[in-house]
């Protein structure tokens, strides 16, 4: 099938869980469930899957939220102006409460009863123009602040409870790589002789995750991976023997090692002193890697376009996808 496999949860009892174009797949270590319109979802178009305190499994499709109880699946809340939206990624905070991304109309915030609109309809003109964030997903860190991807130039957003802060490129980030013309509002804004290597690395950010030591790690469109400690941004790029160009996904497993996901690369891992790249030679089932999954048992499985899923057990690629003629 054509399509891109996301690997996005293991539940509290083990299943592992796939997004797709054709619904969501539950994976029981024996054989795959799927689940899609004909079962209660909006759309086949799954793009996030969660589990919240309550043990229920959520569902973000192009046709809004969706609940799994174990038994049966149905919309979050009859709202209407949110249950209709392309929901993107999906948060449940410390205190519980639910944040929506969508890509039209920034991020929700659901208390159980009420909906909450932020990143929306505000003066954002160098964001080509759009009144909104595209929200493409969505990370609490270890302090408490939520972090917010956009995929509309938007760069990060952080809310810390209070304000949204948001981090682009430096101004010289724009003038050697993009069209100054687009953005002559923004470079009003800007100090053209800020330093690129305190700025984040790129205003298009596909995943944002965070390491043992509260790093968080930048998954950018054209210029590999970006760390932020809480100060200043450090790009890894090829100078660091990673690459340079589009990212999807970062991940730290059990054992301290970093694993890339790439648009074209494959996956490679960093063990602390230097990179490792694997490939569809080394029986990745495609070099195109959208997603990287840690289960209880340090298998790590990939998701990949063309509807490909491969498992790494530290020494094997299984590849798990069917080939369609």
């Amino acid at each position: 099938m054509s399509g891109n496999v996301i690997c996005e949860l293991q539940d509290k009892a083990g299943n592992i869980w796939f997004s797709t174009g054709q619904g969501a797949y539950r994976y029981d270590g024996r054989s795959f469930t799927n689940f899609t319109t004909k079962d209660g979802l909006g759309s086949n178009n799954v793009n996030e899957i969660i589990q919240d305190k309550a043990g229920n499994i959520l569902f973000a499709t192009n046709s809004g939220v969706f609940k799994y109880n174990g038994k049966s699946i149905t919309a979050l809340t009859a709202n209407d102006d949110v249950s209709k939206k392309t929901v993107s990624s999906l948060l449940e905070d410390k205190e519980g409460n639910l944040w929506l991304g969508t890509m039209q109309s920034g991020v929700y915030r659901y208390d159980g009863k009420t909906f909450a609109n932020f990143l929306n309809k505000d003066d954002h003109a160098f964001n080509l123009d759009a009144h909104h964030q595209a929200i493409i997903d969505i990370l609490q860190d270890k302090k408490g602040n939520i972090w917010f991807c956009t995929w509309n130039r938007g760069g990060v957003w952080k809310y810390d409870g209070k304000v949204f802060t948001n981090y682009l490129p430096s101004a010289g980030y724009y003038l050697q790589e993009e069209q100054p013309a687009n953005n002559v509002k923004f470079f009003l804004k800007k100090d053209p002789n800020s330093q690129s290597q305190d700025s984040i690395t790129d205003d298009m950010i596909f995943s944002i995750s965070e390491d043992k030591t509260g790093n968080l790690w930048l998954a950018t469109r054209r210029h590999g991976a970006c760390r932020y400690d809480g100060q200043s941004f450090i790009s890894f790029t090829k100078n660091k023997g990673l690459v340079d160009k589009g990212m999807y996904a970062i991940l730290e497993d059990k054992k301290g090692n970093l694993w890339f996901t790439t648009e074209k690369d494959g996956v490679w891992r960093f063990d602390g002193k230097s990179f490792k790249n694997f490939t569809t030679q080394d029986g990745l089932t495609n070099n195109s890697v959208f997603s990287i999954l840690e289960d209880r048992n340090g298998n790590l499985w990939f998701g990949t376009r063309g509807f490909g899923l491969s498992r790494y057990d530290g020494k094997n690629f299984t590849v798990f996808s069917e080939s369609h003629n």
